[in-house]
């Protein structure tokens, strides 16, 4: 075999310097590094998820203060469709004043009325006041449209028609109406 030269040697000592100062490089500074990066990625996804959760909470959290909002201008809207009245029997009051305040400015005689048990709708009193009336077909027609259209939390609960002609006005009406009452909601 051959001997082998200075120069390669040289080259040789070279070259086993240069992988040396590379395996050096890359065990002390390059695979650190890319620990790091790695660490620092796995950081970023945790926070990135963490961030929608807080995100989607946050949605959450805005979408029950509006569901608040929404449900508090729905109980102002009841307690404002609602008679005042501290009881059943002061609602009923209130519900006679409002048909007779009604009926005098419009084709309708109240010939008699008064006050009867109350009802009840789902677990709420309903105060029910019946009302015996003579009217025309047009006085018959502004009562029932003024009930639809009213803001008061009133209904029908019954209503007998007869037809008389020869009087002034040509209906006999009984008219039973409720009006609701919620403690909570009142005035």
């Amino acid at each position: 075999m051959k001997p082998i030269t200075k120069k390669v040697r040289e080259w040789f000592l070279g070259c086993a310097l240069i992988v040396t100062a590379v395996l050096v490089w890359w065990v002390h500074v390059y695979s650190p590094l890319q620990e790091r990066s790695n660490e620092l990625g796995a950081e970023i996804y945790k926070e990135s998820q963490e961030q929608d959760r807080l995100t989607q909470r946050l949605k959450k959290l805005s979408d029950t203060k509006t569901g608040a909002k929404e449900i508090k201008e729905k109980v102002e809207q009841l307690s404002s469709r609602v008679f005042n009245g501290k009881s059943i029997e002061e609602v009923s009051v209130h519900t006679q004043l409002w048909v007779q305040e009604f009926m005098e400015t419009h084709a309708l005689a109240l010939a008699s009325y008064k006050g009867l048990a109350p009802s009840k709708w789902r677990d709420y009193p309903v105060s029910v006041v019946g009302f015996q009336v003579n009217a025309t077909t047009q006085g018959l027609s502004d009562l029932l449209e003024h009930l639809e259209n009213m803001e008061q939390a009133v209904r029908i609960e019954k209503l007998e028609i007869s037809y008389s002609r020869n009087r002034e006005y040509d209906l006999g009406i009984t008219l039973h109406l409720g009006a609701l009452f919620v403690e909570g909601l009142r005035k």
